[in-house]
């Protein structure tokens, strides 16, 4: 078995909510799908070392599937040091995986008391404030601006690996390497669509002379009531406010705002669903509410939400037209 450590130049960006736990990005390259029948022969970890000060990237590459109670040993005695894993779509396979090879070899393993984040699963259940037509990592990449040369998927280096182990061509070890390198240097990078969401899903309001951000946290839909959750920066401890009106309640106390909405559905085209509110059920009193989507609506309509996804921008104009008439 070999073990490789790079010293990466360069900065990865994580988000403040991860700055009190010590994260560790995993990917493991397998022999086949099944768990069962199939051999880990290359695990890659991606960290901060905190003496360095740098992000390092540490491989554990089994020369011949007969390494691999070796390699996961190894693996295992190092990633005791973490508490959080971050993976895609490791919850599924990844740390499955690892834990059932584990079992096999009666290895006391560390990884299952670990705090798991997968950000494939992670991805999805925001996946209505976001534009993505799969959620493959290559698509999440592109998303995200990060573009590069990927010649060799992950079937293509089973093949590899079992040329490798008849002929032992260092050429085909190092396709190996670096298709699993790759996935996790930019894996490090991913973690910033959180970053991104946010933006997605907030918006500044000024409340006398103050900047406030106001971000939404979540977005109930029960029959024809929209509740939306949100939360407000710097807001004044004492704030209770619980207003009824035509059409919305909301129900405002310290920094949390819950707004009820009345919406219907209809068709946005002859194919498409979508949940929308009515101006006219709305106070006359507020004039700043108005449709911002790229679709040619009645003026009186306000779309919520298109298929699956949500349209946000209106949601965040109505959001902000709402606290200043109440306010």
């Amino acid at each position: 078995m070999n073990v490789y450590d790079y010293l990466l130049d360069s900065k990865k960006i994580i988000p403040t909510a991860f700055n009190s736990k010590k994260i560790c990005f995993l990917d493991i390259e397998t022999t086949g799908l099944n768990r069962q029948y199939s051999s880990i022969y290359l695990i890659g970890l991606l960290y901060f070392n905190e003496d360095k000060k740098t992000w390092c990237l540490r491989q554990y590459f089994a020369n011949h599937i007969k390494e691999e109670e070796e390699l996961l040993k190894g693996f295992n005695l190092f990633i005791k040091k973490f508490n959080l894993i971050i993976t895609y779509n490791g919850d599924n396979f990844d740390i499955p995986f690892i834990n059932y090879r584990m079992k096999k070899y009666n290895i006391n393993n560390n990884i299952a008391r670990l705090e798991s984040l997968d950000l494939y699963k992670k991805i999805k259940e925001e996946s209505s404030f976001l534009n993505l037509n799969n959620y493959k990592l290559k698509s999440i990449e592109q998303f995200l601006g990060i573009h590069r040369k990927d010649e060799y998927s992950g079937k293509d280096c089973i093949s590899f690996y079992y040329q490798y182990i008849k002929n032992g061509n260092k050429i085909l070890k190092d396709r190996i390497l670096k298709h699993n390198f790759d996935d996790l240097y930019y894996l490090g990078d991913i973690i910033r669509i959180f970053d991104h969401l946010n933006n997605i899903k907030s918006f500044t309001i000024s409340i006398n002379s103050k900047d406030k951000k106001v971000c939404i946290k979540d977005i109930v839909i029960n029959g024809d009531i929209i509740k939306v959750f949100c939360h407000i920066s710097n807001a004044d401890k004492n704030v209770n406010i619980i207003y009824y009106d035509n059409g919305f309640n909301l129900d405002w106390k310290s920094d949390s705002i819950v707004i009820d909405l009345e919406a219907r559905e209809g068709l946005v085209t002859p194919t498409r669903k979508a949940l929308f509110i009515d101006k006219k059920n709305f106070p006359s009193k507020i004039n700043g509410l108005k449709d911002l989507s790229d679709y040619m609506v009645p003026n009186n309509i306000i779309l919520i939400k298109v298929g699956n996804k949500y349209i946000i921008e209106n949601i965040k104009n109505l959001i902000k037209e709402l606290i200043f008439y109440v306010i």
